[in-house]
């Protein structure tokens, strides 16, 4: 996919963006669709959320501001891992940043939703069974989608996501730029990073399964443009884990 462009000019040192996905929550333990359902972190998301900020620390990663998405989960991962920073910042938080809407599908087992998309991709595709190993994100989410048609809940296309993504992610480095440049940490959601990433032209077939709890995108903004330098990229959580079975 070809990067999106924006209109933000600046002079100042460029913008670095440490986005990250929240650390496990009870539905995702529990095998759950979790879109704009909530639920908050487990033991082991909280640890994960730790060893992230443990692990930035240890890299010497700073940062000048910081920001999560409207959820429990976001704002749990965001405080556990500011807790190994040293960050005495305020921190934001935006709706845009949170993951997709599922609708009717809320809730559901991962494996229903799934099934259920697949079914109806397959429809779409004349009847011929969907290739699991080709299974096409963007074609599945479509898929999703136009079974929640008629349910009067909210369900998002991958389109909405990213230019919602994508406008908050913009509008966070435009703002720092503003404050003399700097690092910023971010925390979203699973397909909400993939399609924000996918839009600055990250090749998403590097993340077929999926962004991983607390693992990191660095995304790099200057003179307008994205570089989305890493992601998918768990190596800030396993050194904080290091550190912490080290000290233990």
């Amino acid at each position: 996919m070809s990067p999106r462009a924006t209109t933000g000019v600046s002079n100042s040192a460029p913008v670095t963006i440490y986005l990250t996905r929240h650390g496990e929550t009870m539905l995702n333990a529990l095998g759950r669709v979790q879109g704009w359902s909530d639920a908050p972190l487990t033991s082991k998301g909280r640890d994960v959320a730790s060893q992230l900020g443990t692990g930035l620390a240890a890299a010497g990663v700073t940062f000048d501001a910081a920001h999560a998405a409207d959820m429990i989960r976001h704002g749990e991962t965001l405080a556990l891992a500011l807790e190994g920073l040293d960050f005495a910042g305020e921190v934001g938080r935006d709706a845009r940043l949170r993951e997709m809407a599922f609708g009717r599908f809320e809730g559901a087992s991962n494996a229903e939703m799934w099934e259920a998309v697949a079914a109806e991709a397959a429809k779409a595709n004349g009847g011929a069974a969907v290739d699991e190993s080709a299974f096409d994100f963007k074609r599945g989410l479509e898929a999703m989608v136009r079974l929640n048609e008629g349910s009067g809940l909210v369900a998002e296309t991958l389109a909405e996501v990213t230019d919602r993504a994508f406008a908050a992610l913009t509008e966070i480095a435009e703002n720092q730029l503003a404050r003399g440049g700097g690092n910023v940490l971010v925390v979203s959601s699973g397909i909400t990073i993939m399609a924000a990433i996918g839009a600055m032209g990250a090749d998403l077939e590097k993340a077929t399964g999926g962004i991983g709890n607390a693992a990191v995108a660095e995304l790099q903004y200057s003179g307008g443009s994205w570089t989305v330098a890493t992601f998918n990229d768990l190596s800030y959580v396993e050194a904080g884990k290091a550190a912490a079975e080290a000290a233990a």
